[in-house]
């Protein structure tokens, strides 16, 4: 189709070609649907006349095993052959025929007064054609000696010849060929009653697609607002800037109308672009300038971080330096206190065996005492056993004797008990005055006791107070190198923003070019 075509008269070229369309396709179909009959009346025929054809073979094969005569087998083939039929509402509409290949009529069952007679040139078509002698001349010389033949007869009771299809086959050795044959010219009836349908559908179909074609056309025209043409080169206008164009009256529910009112709203949407444009050139501008002084101040203060971070971290390390050597300080004198508690038990054990021995001492004393007593009485004995063994005389030498010896051994026992107890009195005194040393070293003791834990409280708390400095700086210097790092980060992002502003100011120039593009 050329350009400048109207849209009604493609509409309208459009309808055409689909009749046309329509009527080609019924045109092939009816075609198809002759070609389709023509060879399923071909296979019906053929079908039917190779069955009887089996039929006579069989009789012949009986004449040649020796169950029948061959002059019996032929009459029993004929007379099996005549009273077939084939096609039809009832399947007896056509019949089978037998001819010699010298076209001698053998059987004929519609018309029996051609048996044994010779019809060379006696039985002619519509065409004048020898048909007995075509058919012979046919099956002999087909390759496999059987063939279909074209012929034209007119129809019982009728004088006109129609076309009519044969086929035959021949028999050997008998030399009679079998066939029959079909009218075919109802099946140009069909396809001339198919192309007669097509062309009432085409018409139909023309009048409504002429009807529709028109009604499209005249709404599609109506919601375009004019030719479709017309509004795709002011489209064409728009979309190369030209926003000046003006779609004229038109229908206010149409295409053309919403695209005049798009290019007005666009039209004051490039003015207005065009205005922002210049105003945030300006602020681009102030954006990147003002990024830039950022940017340097930041850098400025990352450096006093990083200075500061340097300074808290040595601080750190010379705190962590003195909260360790608290913590070993620490341990030392709970090392201390942990000694002079040892010590302390050991001078509460000695006094309570100085007690122990004090105890032991006075009852040493007292048992002493008891045996100076002892000694006494038995100096008393001795002496009043002596003055009776005086007054007994010779009787009495050896119990004066006895007495002696008592009273010496009395004597020394009581010098013994004396030593003994003077002894126990100095050990006693001694005693006493270990015991007061004991107690006194054993309160002295308990006094460093309580001044080790004094000390040692005192030196926990000063490692507990320099390990919370420490972890408090350890955090404060965790703090700066967060801020240092979130410092740089800072500086990073001024510096992306400065480039986001001048890549902004940039646009802003390639926005400006762009909308002084349109023509308004």
């Amino acid at each position: 189709m050329r350009p400048n075509i109207s849209f009604k008269s493609k509409i309208l070229l459009m309808v055409i070609a689909a009749v046309a369309g329509v009527f080609i396709v019924s045109l092939l179909s009816a075609i198809r649907l002759r070609a389709e009959m023509i060879e399923s009346r071909r296979t019906e025929l053929r079908v039917a006349v190779e069955a009887m054809h089996s039929l006579v073979v069989s009789f012949r094969d009986k004449a040649k095993s020796g169950a029948m005569s061959e002059q019996d087998a032929k009459k029993s083939a004929i007379e099996a052959v005549r009273g077939a039929r084939f096609g039809g509402p009832d399947g007896k509409e056509n019949y089978f025929y037998i001819w010699t290949l010298q076209s001698e009529g053998v059987m004929h069952p519609i018309k029996p007064e051609w048996e044994g007679k010779a019809m060379t040139g006696k039985i002619k078509d519509g065409d004048g054609i020898d048909v007995i002698g075509l058919l012979a001349k046919s099956v002999a010389n087909a390759p496999e000696h059987r063939v279909f033949v074209d012929t034209k007869f007119p129809r019982p009771g009728q004088k006109e010849a129609v076309p009519k299809l044969q086929y035959v086959m021949q028999v050997d050795p008998w030399g009679w060929f079998i066939g029959s044959g079909l009218y075919t010219d109802d099946v140009q009836g069909l396809v001339r009653a198919e192309l007669l349908k097509a062309a009432a559908v085409a018409a139909v179909l023309l009048v409504l697609l002429g009807a529709s074609g028109w009604w499209i056309g005249r709404s599609v025209l109506g919601q375009v607002g004019g030719e479709p043409s017309s509004a795709i080169a002011t489209m064409q206008k728009v979309a190369h800037g030209d926003l000046t164009v003006d779609v004229g009256p038109v229908p206010g529910n149409s295409i053309l109308a919403a695209l005049g009112t798009m290019v007005s709203d666009i039209r004051a949407t490039v003015t207005q672009v065009r205005e922002a444009t210049s105003s945030m050139n300006v602020a681009a501008s102030e954006i990147a300038s003002g990024n830039m002084d950022l940017s340097h101040r930041t850098e400025t203060s990352a450096s006093n971080l990083q200075e500061t971070a340097s300074a808290l971290e040595r601080l750190t390390t010379s705190v962590k330096e003195s909260a360790d050597a608290a913590t070993q300080a620490n341990a030392l004198a709970e090392k201390a206190h942990t000694i002079a508690s040892k010590g302390s038990e050991e001078m509460d054990r000695l006094v309570a065996t100085m007690n122990q021995i004090n105890a032991g001492s006075e009852r040493i004393s007292e048992i002493t005492a008891v045996i100076d007593g002892i000694s006494f009485q038995t100096n008393i004995l001795a002496l009043n056993a002596a003055v009776e063994a005086a007054r007994a005389g010779e009787h009495g030498k050896g119990f004066a004797v006895v007495a002696a010896e008592v009273r010496s051994l009395a004597q020394n026992s009581a010098a013994a008990a004396k030593e003994i107890k003077s002894l126990i009195d100095n050990s006693v005194a001694q005693v006493a005055d270990g015991t007061k040393l004991v107690s006194g070293a054993g309160q002295n003791m308990g006094a460093i006791l309580s001044s080790v834990s004094e000390v040692a409280s005192v030196i926990g708390k000063v490692t507990g107070a320099a390990r919370e400095q420490s972890d408090g700086i350890a955090q404060v210097n965790a703090s700066m190198a967060e801020l240092d790092r979130m410092t740089q980060q800072n500086a990073a992002l001024v510096e992306q923003s400065a480039a986001a502003a001048e890549s902004l100011k940039a646009q802003a120039v390639r926005l400006t070019d762009v909308v002084g593009s349109f023509r308004t």
